[in-house]
């Protein structure tokens, strides 16, 4: 499990959790945000993201990401501007092999969304080998 130690800026692109608390064979690296699959295997991911609303609110923005596996959408999440804190999450089952990179990416990002919460366990990353 990884967890963002600070507030994240939303940018288009590859999504980093700084802070590795659980790494059991070092398959994610806090670096650069990917995962390496150690062994083939079927795997779950769940990706947990907080924002604050943009203020005001004008109903047009929007962050999208992907849970990605070898560059390539394995899981989506939407977060739009309703409510004063937004917090959703998505999760994905996924056939990797050896050497499969799954990574959270950013697809876009809304101009009044200012970042994603870091700290305590607001916005995290997960994953594990199921067999």
């Amino acid at each position: 499990m990884a967890k963002a130690s600070h507030n994240i800026k939303p940018v288009i692109g590859t999504l980093t959790f700084d802070n590795v608390l659980t790494n059991k064979g070092g398959a994610y690296n806090g670096k650069t945000g990917i995962f390496t699959a150690p062994v083939s295997g079927t795997y779950f991911f769940v990706v947990t993201v907080s924002m604050p609303t943009p203020s005001p609110a004008n109903g047009k923005d929007y962050v999208q990401m992907d849970i990605m596996k070898n560059g390539k959408s394995s899981g989506y999440l939407f977060i739009g501007t309703q409510g004063l804190w937004i917090k959703r999450s998505e999760n994905t089952l996924v056939e990797l092999s050896k050497g499969d990179k799954v990574n959270l990416k950013v697809r876009t990002t809304g101009s009044g969304f200012s970042n994603i919460a870091g700290y305590y366990y607001h916005s995290h990353f997960s994953g594990f080998l199921i067999n």
